[in-house]
């Protein structure tokens, strides 16, 4: 950030510099048309002439990203919030199974005999 202030006070200090060592006119002619104005303003309006049409060229591409990017975060939330209630009700799910397993009546010995063939895992 430092830098960027340096460089930006840089620049400021030399058109401030070119703009006081130029003051001259000039004319400029096209066709029929003739303009005469100091050097720095006809630097100047063609710059920002661009600076804008560069702008209305990025601007809209910027604003569309912008709501893009806010709509998948609150995409995100949502399936986020989702997430969070599935595994809130496994938890509950993992708990009632365990109370199960401790109070009701046929608690497990280690032996798991009551399995089929097609139940155990090969």
């Amino acid at each position: 950030m430092k830098l960027f202030l340096f460089l930006a006070l840089l620049i400021s200090v030399a058109i401030i510099v070119f703009t006081a060592q130029n003051q001259a006119d000039i004319t400029l002619k096209f066709m029929s048309w003739e303009l005469s104005q100091s050097l720095p303003v006809m630097l100047a309006v063609p710059f920002f002439v661009g600076v804008m049409a560069g702008a209305a060229l990025v601007v809209p591409v910027w604003m569309k990203k912008s709501k893009t990017a806010k709509s998948q975060k609150r995409r995100i939330h949502e399936l986020e919030d989702e997430l969070a209630g599935k595994a809130e009700h496994e938890n509950e799910e993992v708990l009632e199974v365990e109370q199960q397993g401790v109070d009701g009546p046929g608690e497990s010995t280690g032996n798991d005999q009551s399995l089929t063939s097609s139940d155990k895992i090969v």
